[in-house]
């Protein structure tokens, strides 16, 4: 994220010590969204937004009844919340990343769908979490450097998920799927929107040395 203005301020759908420690930097001011009553006065001033990770996201939101039987806790706020971080940033050209739920936040309110659970819907010939956060390998589909570096085409990437892309958005393009087939990275076309970028995974955990932590 880059800004004309003297300072950078990114917005965080919801903060974590992990993001905030990420993007850090010292003209970056960083602004939790979920804890500020008035978003409109914030959005105004943005030069970029992160839809971080976080709870499933409420199925009515992609008109399915079924995925909510296996859903943990649906915090509707947040729901409300992101659907109208990624609509300014839509609207405006804002630049803006998906984190995890983030990603699918993205696919969801530009028209796709989830599966409910992976290893119900999909099986287990990878697994996306065990009691917490699992490694696994992901392939690109093909290049993209805004996440990846160019010199290899499988990464190693953390993983703490039990739902993921379904059907995908007709704006989205998916660069990187797991040896499943599930989108592991999405980008948004550039006639479409000039900085919209998102992965399944947690690049602010993957550590400061992680050629994609230091990418993103």
């Amino acid at each position: 994220f880059q800004s004309c203005s003297e300072k950078t301020t990114i917005i965080l759908s919801k903060e974590s010590s992990n993001y905030v420690k990420w993007i850090s930097k010292k003209n970056t001011v960083i602004l939790d969204a979920y804890t500020i009553a008035n978003t409109d006065s914030i959005l105004s001033i943005a030069d970029g937004i992160i839809l971080t990770g976080g709870e499933d996201i409420n199925p009515l939101l992609y008109n399915d009844t079924v995925n909510i039987k296996v859903c943990g806790e649906i915090d509707s706020k947040r729901d409300t919340l992101e659907k109208k971080l990624f609509d300014y940033a839509f609207k405006n050209k804002i630049p803006l990343m998906g984190i995890c739920r983030g990603m699918q936040m993205i696919n969801v309110a530009s028209g796709g769908t989830l599966y409910g659970d992976i290893p119900l819907e999909i099986g287990t010939e990878v697994i996306h979490r065990n009691n917490g956060e699992v490694m696994h390998e992901i392939v690109l589909d093909e290049p993209c450097p805004l996440i990846f570096p160019i010199e290899q085409d499988t990464f190693l990437v953390n993983s703490w998920h039990h739902q993921g892309l379904k059907k995908i958005s007709k704006i989205v393009t998916v660069v990187a799927r797991s040896y499943d087939g599930l989108p592991e990275a999405i980008v948004v076309n550039k006639v479409i929107h000039p900085f919209m970028i998102a992965v399944q995974f947690h690049p602010e955990r993957l550590g400061k040395n992680n050629p994609i932590h230091k990418r993103m």
